[in-house]
């Protein structure tokens, strides 16, 4: 019924625009984000937004495509809340339903991601995920696109880079839910494969912000190294401030991170994180073009309120490889087609290039080992060392049955 409503809707309104007048105007794709724009998560939304209006200020909202037709792309913005799964997937039914969009994106966190597989599926929508890094996720749907990154393919290798750092024992604390599971057995696995030891390991509800208790306990089972997953906002910041007030630095016990240490949280924290090693796919410091072209454009739109983070470069890239797609297969927006168009293929990005797997459609790319350092009176983070063309392990390690 979805897939008819939308189908029908979309030739009356092509049927009128049509009859109403002899010149062509551009086709409008709609494009449907949906992110956390209050709540815990609020960041995750607003810098999507930011990204992508300076994404389309350099490369406009009018495209040609196949034929040399003029395709306007419009987003359209929805806020999850930071409301969970169930918000997520009644405001991609009303953009599906409603808005009459044709592609979906956003996505801060993997529930969400999860609870529009079925809608993806059912109505043959691309969804072209910005962030949620739950490692099985492009399973959930043959529709979804991943630009991110996933849990697994940091941890890999941050957990050997730790081990051979000359850390020998860690403790891990992470989020009780997919990404941080995902990231806890990756991190085991890597650590020791490589000679380390776990000796501690807990997880925390989704949205926590109270870590006293747990560090107390890390501080009483004396590892080398605590590493962290919590999600990126007010539980990450938390996590990371409780670390350096219970005494754990002073106790000599290493912070390991990933996300936590993002840019945008770095201006929250005071000068102790300094030294603090994190893993990611992005570094602000990066010399590519297409990170400077982003950067600048950041700048321009917002000055001191440009910060660039994951989320910034998730968006930029999200809407590069939709502008890719409908430039090769038109307004239309065919579910295969779509994907067909990016699977496989090899984009410039503010990271360096990433390729779109061709059977998994999840982003292979460069990983970044960082640490916090202070130049010029701030906090940044500087690479500090890099593991190429990363493809995800957890697909390697569950190889899809034929």
């Amino acid at each position: 019924m979805m897939k008819r409503g939308l189908v029908v809707g979309l030739g009356l309104c092509l049927s009128a625009a049509f009859s109403a007048s002899p010149v062509v105007a551009a086709e409008t794709v709609k494009v449907g984000l949906i992110a956390d724009f209050t709540g815990a998560f609020a960041a995750w939304g607003a810098q999507f937004q930011r990204s992508v209006e300076a994404y389309q200020a350099v490369y406009g909202k009018t495209i040609k495509g196949p034929k040399g037709e003029d395709i306007e792309v419009q987003v359209v913005y929805r806020d999850a809340a930071s409301a969970g799964a169930d918000k997520a997937k009644q405001l991609a039914e009303e953009l599906v339903l409603r808005e009459r969009v044709k592609i979906l994106t956003g996505f801060d966190l993997s529930p969400h991601a999860m609870a529009v597989a079925e809608i993806a599926t059912q109505v043959k929508m691309p969804v072209v995920l910005m962030n949620a890094s739950t490692a099985s996720i492009t399973r959930g749907s043959p529709y979804f696109v991943r630009v991110s990154n996933t849990l697994p393919q940091w941890l890999s290798a941050l957990g050997k880079w730790v081990a051979e750092s000359g850390v020998k024992t860690a403790y891990t604390l992470v989020t009780d839910y997919a990404p941080g599971h995902d990231a806890e057995t990756y991190f085991h696995k890597a650590f020791t494969a490589a000679g380390g030891k776990i000796v501690g390991s807990a997880r925390t509800p989704q949205q926590e912000t109270n870590f006293s208790v747990h560090m107390e306990r890390v501080l009483q089972a004396k590892p080398d190294a605590l590493y962290i997953f919590q999600p990126s906002g007010a539980p990450s910041i938390a996590a990371v401030k409780a670390f350096m007030e219970r005494g754990l630095k002073q106790a000599g016990i290493k912070l390991f991170a990933a996300g936590e240490m993002d840019e945008l949280y770095l201006p929250h924290f005071t000068d102790d994180v300094t030294g603090v090693v994190s893993v990611s796919h992005y570094v602000e410091s990066n010399d590519s073009p297409e990170n400077k072209t982003m950067r600048a454009q950041l700048a321009k739109m917002h000055g001191a309120n440009s910060m660039v983070d994951l989320a910034s470069v998730g968006a930029w890239d999200g809407m590069n490889v939709i502008y890719s797609a409908l430039r090769e297969t038109g307004a239309a927006v065919d579910g295969p087609k779509f994907v067909a168009a990016v699977a496989g293929k090899t984009f410039k990005s503010p990271r360096g290039e990433i390729t779109i797997d061709p059977e998994e459609r999840d982003v292979i790319q460069n990983v970044y080992i960082r640490r916090v350092e202070k130049k010029d009176g701030k906090l940044v983070n500087t690479q500090i060392g890099m593991v190429p063309m990363v493809k995800d392990p957890w697909k390697i390690d569950n190889p899809v049955k034929k």
